[in-house]
């Protein structure tokens, strides 16, 4: 049972995907909804699906739910069940990913998509919901399209709720330096820059990534452990890893839980937070994220709440924002007795 301290604990999570954060049952009805052929012919079955053999089969089960959004409704029903969570877990501030590409191909537009999530997130915020700002990412399977579409994109767009570009998607045939040319792009327009790297791939994407990318977030980054140069490279440069455990267990990064680098990095002082990534898919919650990292891993409470906060030392909203924020928790924070 999750320690109710981490469930009231006020929470920042800055590597998540908006579009992972819709259940099985939520798939499930969009899909008959909007009449689209899904490979199972229960709920139970496609239950089933969410076990996930190689990043490729996880990539399949996303791309089809993908194609599942075709109405302003799914999209609307999709932030409402979102914000929902935030609030059962006092999640305040999130940085989304979302992935504006796929929704050019497979939905309704990458454009309406943007807007239609956007409105429903600052109508969330207004009515005491959390801070929400989004993340346009690239997925780098389809990077000869979804590179410059998402750059021109940004380019165009002045959405004041999108803080960076990213880039998602395997690693194995994509290094991270064949981006550059776009996050150049996308920096001269004025946004900031992450990027997944060191999941499926190693050190190296890591290397690349801050080096070429001059990324300011790494998302998960944990096989820069892998190398003590890379380790040291984040740590000097203060480049935060978005870390999510399950994830890395589920899609097989490491070989299980107790394997997990987290601790090292900590011990490293590689700046680190915690994340659901895509919780449904891997079936947890961010309070659990904590717990695991506090039972089985051996961090401590006053090191989660520091990995929490980190979350607002390095998040790319404005200052004043996340000052406000980082006050706010500070008080919690101490009536919780976690400082």
């Amino acid at each position: 049972m999750t320690d109710s301290l981490w469930t009231r604990m006020p929470k920042t999570e800055v590597h998540l995907h908006l579009e992972g954060t819709i259940a099985p049952q939520t798939l499930w009805s969009l899909a008959k909804r909007n009449h689209v052929a899904l490979p199972v012919s229960s709920l139970a079955e496609l239950r089933s699906l969410y076990v996930f053999e190689s990043f490729d089969r996880f990539i399949e089960l996303w791309l089809l739910m993908c194609s599942c959004l075709r109405q302003d409704v799914d999209y609307e029903q999709m932030v409402d069940d979102f914000a929902a969570q935030c609030a059962s877990e006092n999640v305040r501030y999130v940085e989304a990913h979302f992935t504006p590409f796929n929704h050019e191909k497979l939905g309704i537009g990458g454009r309406r998509a943007l807007e239609i999530v956007s409105r429903r997130l600052e109508s969330a915020e207004r009515a005491g919901g959390a801070v929400v700002r989004l993340i346009a990412d690239i997925p780098s399977e389809s990077a000869s399209e979804s590179g410059p579409y998402t750059v021109s994109l940004l380019e165009e767009e002045a959405n004041p709720l999108i803080v960076a570009i990213g880039l998602g998607g395997p690693e194995y045939g994509f290094p991270r330096s064949d981006f550059a040319r776009w996050f150049d792009r996308a920096r001269n327009a004025g946004y900031a820059a992450v990027a997944h790297a060191g999941e499926t791939a190693g050190a190296e994407n890591v290397r690349q990534a801050v080096v070429d990318l001059k990324v300011r977030r790494v998302q998960h980054g944990v096989r820069a452990a892998e190398d003590e140069s890379v380790l040291q490279l984040l740590a000097e440069r203060e480049i935060c890893c978005d870390v999510g455990l399950t994830s890395n267990v589920c899609l097989k990064v490491v070989p299980g839980l107790l394997a997990h680098p987290l601790a090292r990095m900590i011990a490293a002082g590689v700046p680190v937070t915690l994340s659901t990534d895509d919780p449904p898919f891997f079936g947890t919650t961010l309070a659990r994220e904590y717990e695991l990292a506090h039972l089985e891993l051996g961090i401590s409470r006053a090191q989660l709440w520091q990995v929490n906060l980190n979350g607002l030392r390095h998040g790319l909203a404005d200052t004043g924002l996340r000052r406000r924020l980082l006050l706010e928790f500070a008080a919690a924070g101490r009536d919780l007795g976690l400082y």
